[in-house]
């Protein structure tokens, strides 16, 4: 096993090998081909950490990237970043990538790269060393300072480097770099049809793949991903709409994340996404009624939905539950549903109405949810 630079004969070989790599591994397809072929040409490129991995040919490849830290103040301080890093599928899973890393690291660490930041999963990088970057507070760009991101990871390489430089905290901001297939998906598609043609297939544990997709005119149904805490939090931590809901408001980034990891966590749950900003401004689904007090009957799913205060009266709840009723039609054999709301948040019930809901004439007081003073009235919808 031989680990080297790169040479630029071998940049096709390389960029073919990185898609092998990660097609299909984290969405459809992939690019991070495509993000290392543009690189090359990125002045924060460093050609000296730009190694391959051989085995009789080439099977790994990562590179690295100068990268920066802003600090309280405004001003910006060095720092460093790695990705992607790849390993041919017939040789994942048997040591080489922890090899390649380790490896690359050591070369890292003599050319004076004093301190890493990166995304990834915790359970395999801390075997490189690499531990929570908020144990060196150290910030990322889209979650409040106070909060301990669970994917941001960094490491110190030099010991000392941080307090060397005077950094005490600071925010970590990935390079632009990483960013072009987003910017430029007509090139990214040109680039990626000039390779043998692979088919893109939705797999189980994709970001953004794992589950149902349902789509409308103007919004997509997608399942929930720990990415979206901060969006969550943005919109559930309004004391405005939990409580009308039934659940307290959201009092952390952390408390968001740990209920999409929990209570999110399933086939029956979707993000409300608007298509033209991306982001998850509620939530849609329908669960068991089983141990709350509605008079639901035997099997029968309880419906639930919400949408941030920003997205009240534009019609989107509605369109989201016709778009989850349909594909319960389509794909079920539910034959009822039950939902109820606050008799002091009649728009909820209206919501329902329009989607076909009749009132059963019952309410009920819920003493378990947020709000529990306030009475329900029940509505049902019958499924032909």
């Amino acid at each position: 096993m031989i680990i080297r630079l790169e040479k630029p004969e071998e940049y096709r070989a390389v960029e073919n090998l990185t898609r092998e790599a990660f097609w299909n591994v984290y969405r459809p397809g992939c690019t991070e081909h495509f993000v290392l072929h543009q690189y090359r040409n990125n002045p924060d490129f460093i050609p000296e950490l730009d190694f391959v991995m051989e085995e009789g040919c080439l099977i790994g490849h990562v590179m690295f990237s100068k990268a920066e830290l802003v600090l309280n103040d405004g001003s910006k301080k060095p720092s460093w970043t790695f990705g992607p890093i790849s390993i041919h599928p017939d040789y994942k899973r048997k040591g080489y990538g922890l090899r390649l890393l380790q490896y690359a690291l050591e070369e890292a660490r003599k050319l004076g790269v004093g301190f890493l930041c990166m995304e990834g999963n915790i359970d395999f990088y801390k075997h490189a060393g690499f531990v929570l970057a908020s144990t060196f507070h150290i910030h990322y760009h889209d979650f409040p300072k106070e909060e301990e991101v669970p994917f941001f990871l960094a490491q110190e390489l030099i010991p000392g480097w941080l307090a060397a430089q005077g950094i005490e905290e600071a925010t970590y901001c990935p390079p632009k770099g990483y960013f072009v297939a987003d910017e430029d998906p007509e090139a990214f598609e040109a680039y990626d049809a000039t390779f043998p043609q692979k088919e893109k297939l939705r797999l189980p544990g994709q970001l953004g793949y794992d589950g149902v997709f349902l789509e409308s005119g103007r919004i997509v149904l997608r399942p929930w991903l720990e990415k979206d805490a901060a969006a969550l939090y943005k919109y559930a931590s309004d004391p405005e709409v939990g409580p009308r809901a039934g659940w307290p408001p959201h009092k952390s980034i952390g408390e968001s994340l740990e209920i999409i990891r929990t209570v999110f966590h399933s086939d029956t749950t979707w993000a409300i996404v608007l298509k033209e900003t991306g982001e998850p401004l509620g939530a849609m689904g329908y669960m068991s009624s089983e141990g709350n007090l509605l008079p639901s009957r035997e099997g029968e799913p309880l419906v639930g939905y919400w949408v941030g205060k920003p997205y009240w009266n534009r019609g989107i709840c509605t369109e989201a539950l016709q778009l989850m009723l349909d594909h319960i039609r389509k794909t079920t054999e539910i034959k009822s549903l039950i939902g109820s709301h606050f008799i002091d948040n009649p728009a909820s019930g209206r919501v329902m109405e329009k989607s076909g809901f009749v009132p059963t004439g019952e309410t009920c007081v819920d003493e378990s949810l947020a709000g529990s003073d306030s009475p329900m009235r029940v509505l049902r919808l019958e499924i032909k």
